[in-house]
């Protein structure tokens, strides 16, 4: 069993460490291209050139399967999850979700994007503003949930009464007033 509350992680921080994924795979790679095509255009530093985009190309396959696979099916975290306190978790137990199913996770998104011509992905990505747990598609196509690992924020005023904050306020609005 987890040892932190399974609370859904909120879509901004959620966005953030999406933005931090991306970056940690997409900008080493591009660096080494971009290096990579500078050195190519004198005549002796071709062998330079040409091993860069070789390495540039492996960083942003193996990284990203590593990221995304590997990493976040043994500790919940890729390393932009990592920096905001988040996991993703077998939704009913709270456990990581490992390995194989990571992959297939992944595998599923490219799928179904490709399946759509790119539609899948806006969706899929916005769809965390809207659900009540804040999942997406794929998520919740695969019963997994990402969670908000980091401490609960505690009043810093010792006379205040500590309340207990839905995480979900749009629930409230789902009951039946007249039921």
């Amino acid at each position: 069993m987890p040892t932190f509350q399974l609370r859904p992680a909120n879509y901004g921080k959620r966005a953030l460490a999406y933005i931090i994924d991306v970056l940690y795979v997409l900008v080493p790679a591009t660096a080494g291209v971009i290096l990579a095509v500078v050195l190519l255009f004198p005549g002796e530093t071709r062998v330079v050139g040409v091993l860069l985009v070789v390495v540039s190309a492996g960083w942003f396959l193996l990284g990203g399967i590593w990221n995304d696979v590997v990493r976040q099916g043994t500790t919940g975290s890729t390393w932009g999850k990592r920096r905001q306190s988040l996991a993703l978790v077998n939704a009913s137990t709270g456990e990581t979700i490992g390995i194989g199913l990571a992959l297939v996770r992944i595998l599923a998104f490219w799928f179904f994007n490709m399946l759509t011509g790119g539609i899948f992905l806006i969706v899929d990505l916005l769809t965390p503003a809207f659900s009540k747990r804040n999942q997406r598609l794929v998520d919740m196509l695969l019963s997994t949930l990402v969670v908000d690992t980091g401490p609960v924020a505690k009043s810093s005023d010792p006379l205040e009464i500590d309340q207990v904050v839905d995480p979900d306020p749009i629930g409230s609005l789902d009951d039946d007033p007249l039921g």
